[in-house]
């Protein structure tokens, strides 16, 4: 089975909360408080949920929902309001060990907690401090070796920007392999474009764009959008293609990214390709001379991503006439 690169680094980012969390506050430590908080922050942090005022920065949008789920807890739950207010306030320098708030020396930020702790638990412990740097480091070095087990020599992506769309991109998977003189390129290329290998390629591309929608989402980029690539032989093959999208089956991937299909494929697989979507895969479809002009198949175009079409289409001039009905179109 595929392995999912945006599960496994978002599950390291609550194992660290945790971890964090029970070591401030020891036997004051609330499961139940800690992972209300937890979904809030990833939420928000990975998913880029609540997205009403993009005026607000992705630090103060955090704090704001923190505090606001504070109160709300408070609420309902009075009894517990000293280790609701205490866990909240110690939540904050988790933006400190996730690179939301930026911090030249991590250090100082620890000295900062284990005051806090001091102050408005009465808590100190010799080791405390360097307890907690372990921690954050450990951490650290796991993020970092969970990426670079995608970093590969051979393979790497090539990213056109579609020119109509400012943040979309078309991914298009490059190798960089020696081949003895003997083999020419045309050779090389038509082995590595079809059949098995060309399945087993997509692999390698949608591992290479989850690690970049999730470089993306760390560095607080939310708007970019990667067009990939696939191949409608999959429909046909329901475990390669549940493996395939296993790789990219997290929300904040399948929000960044879009398979490409032609026109002909989806009118064969409709079914199919509607369960992808009702799944929360994102197609982008691309027009051919199998699409048919009238005013439902125009309307149809909608529930895509990106529609994609070029000047050779025999029915380029009736469909751009519709162009202002078709916001999301892509002309090549």
């Amino acid at each position: 089975m595929t392995i999912n690169l945006a599960d496994k680094y978002i599950e390291l980012t609550k194992k660290q909360i945790i971890e964090y969390l029970k070591l401030v506050l020891g036997n004051k430590f609330s499961k139940k408080y800690c992972d209300i908080y937890m979904k809030k922050y990833i939420d928000i942090r990975y998913y880029n949920f609540y997205d009403y005022d993009t005026s607000r920065t992705l630090r103060k949008k955090i704090l704001d929902y923190l505090r606001d789920t504070a109160e709300e807890l408070c609420i309902d739950n009075i009894e517990d309001r000293v280790i609701i207010d205490q866990m909240c306030l110690f939540f904050y320098y988790v933006l400190y060990f996730d690179k939301v708030t930026n911090t030249k020396d991590i250090g100082k930020t620890i000295e900062k907690i284990a005051k806090l702790r001091k102050r408005v638990l009465n808590k100190e412990e010799d080791n405390f401090e360097k307890d907690l740097y372990n921690l954050v480091k450990d951490y650290k070095n796991q993020k970092e070796k969970l990426l670079e087990t995608f970093d590969s020599e051979e393979f790497f992506i090539k990213l056109t920007n579609y020119p109509q769309k400012l943040n979309a991109y078309r991914v298009n998977l490059k190798y960089d392999l020696k081949f003895p003189l003997v083999y020419s390129e045309f050779a090389i290329n038509k082995a590595f474009n079809v059949g098995l290998i060309n399945e087993d390629k997509l692999l390698i591309e949608y591992y290479l764009t989850t690690k970049k929608v999730l470089e993306d989402v760390l560095k607080q980029n939310f708007t970019r959008q990667y067009v990939l690539e696939f191949t409608d032989k999959l429909l046909n093959k329901p475990n390669k293609l549940k493996n395939l999208l296993n790789i990219i089956n997290n929300t904040a991937v399948k929000d960044k990214v879009s398979i490409k299909i032609k026109y002909e494929a989806f009118i064969e697989n409709k079914e199919k390709i509607y369960d992808l979507m009702r799944e929360g895969y994102k197609i982008t479809i691309i027009l051919d001379n199998a699409f048919e002009t009238n005013y439902q198949n125009i309307e149809g175009l909608s529930v895509f991503q990106y529609v994609i079409m070029n000047k050779d289409l025999k029915n380029y001039h009736e469909i751009i006439q519709y162009k202002n009905s078709i916001k999301n179109i892509i002309e090549i």
